[in-house]
């Protein structure tokens, strides 16, 4: 859905374009995702996007830019496209302004310069319909990469700089027909899937207190995970997070529903209900490898383990949960019930090689990667 201009009048903290200089515009365009949520894009003139400079001295000209939804702000946007996750039915408004590097709002005769689309969306409007590409795809030479920095905000928190090689992101193309060399990103914190990461820049989330494991995995445009001789293509770090440095700061927002969980299972297959039979089933007496699984509210107490498997072998999981959920295996649809004191304990035969997530179905939590060889 295209934008109209907006006329917002600013009553808070707001800087003129200079006499004399070119007045930047804004458009943006929101169209729905073909498996889940919305992609927005945005286009501007005469106004240069520097996210490396967020957080400084104004700069004539240059800056980044704040989006809103129903009046909440939720993000900064570092670069012409973003995902936005799934929305309740309803009217919403989306809302993108021009920002300085100080956060100032950018203005013209006390106009605001933003742009304002409305979404209109149903039941099951912006939500996973399911996706039937291949659990990973091989990536072809040049054997694309991924490096990732986390670089300090001065106003508090962090961006994520994220700078893939050999590899196009190609937001336009997301969830369309697989194109070797590009796709897009996607962020991990804890194990757990965060956001579609469409530029090179992103805002990172506001974080807790404690140690954070950080991960970017390369996804192709049908949302498989890249891997290269197997192994899914990923770039990996450790934030530190202080008492002090958790608390929020201006400047980070929560998403839509007032939640930083995008649980965006937009890989998935159409894997069925828990405990529906699939082809890769298997005996328990047959299993020569069995790996075990503790969750406690919802998170693996022994962390995320890689698992090496023989391909052909047959594995049997063990997973244990103090609370009700699904388990689900990518790769083989296996989709199966666990509860406190109903352990899921199952066995299947390992003959799909590559690396595949097992995770639970209702909160996305990433519990195991099983490296299949």
């Amino acid at each position: 859905m295209a934008s109209e201009n907006g006329s917002h009048h600013d009553h808070g903290r707001s800087v003129e374009v200079a006499e004399g200089l070119p007045v930047p515009t804004i458009e943006i365009d929101v169209s729905e995702d073909p498996v889940e949520g919305w992609n927005l894009r945005v286009l501007t003139t005469a106004f240069e996007i520097v996210p490396e400079n967020v957080s400084t001295a104004h700069v004539d000209g240059e800056g980044h830019m704040h989006l809103y939804i129903d009046g909440e702000k939720v993000s900064r946007l570092y670069g012409q496209w973003h995902h936005i996750g799934p929305l309740a039915p309803g009217e919403h408004e989306v809302r993108v302004e021009l920002s300085a590097n100080d956060h100032s709002t950018m203005a013209v005769d006390g106009d605001i310069i933003d742009a304002t689309a409305v979404i209109v969306t149903g039941e099951m409007d912006g939500h996973a319909t399911g996706h039937d590409g291949p659990a990973t795809r091989e990536a072809q030479e040049p054997h694309p990469s991924v490096s990732v920095e986390l670089v300090d905000d001065p106003a508090g928190g962090w961006s994520l700089h994220a700078v893939p090689s050999y590899f196009r992101l190609a937001p336009e193309n997301a969830s369309g027909d697989h194109v070797d060399g590009e796709g897009y990103m996607y962020l991990y914190i804890n194990g757990e899937e965060v956001a579609r990461v469409y530029e090179t820049w992103y805002q990172m989330p506001p974080l807790p207190a404690g140690t954070h494991d950080i991960s970017v995995i390369m996804r192709t445009n049908d949302h498989a995970p890249l891997t290269r001789g197997g192994v899914v293509i990923a770039a990996f770090a450790t934030l530190e997070v202080s008492e002090d440095e958790a608390t929020m700061p201006d400047g980070h927002e929560a998403s839509p529903d007032g939640t930083h969980d995008h649980h965006d299972h937009d890989h998935d297959h159409d894997h069925g209900s828990a405990g529906e039979p699939t082809r890769y089933d298997a005996d328990l007496a047959d299993a020569v490898q069995t790996i075990t699984v503790d969750a406690v509210g919802g998170v693996p107490v022994s962390g995320v383990r890689r698992v090496e498997v023989d391909l052909g072998s047959v594995v049997a999981l063990m997973v244990t949960s103090d609370a009700a959920e699904e388990v689900h295996v990518h790769g083989y649809d296996i989709l199966r019930a666990v509860s406190e004191g109903n352990p899921a304990h199952f066995a299947f035969s390992a003959a799909i090689p590559g690396v595949f997530e097992v995770e639970f179905e209702g909160s996305g939590r990433l519990l195991l990667l099983l490296e299949i060889s």
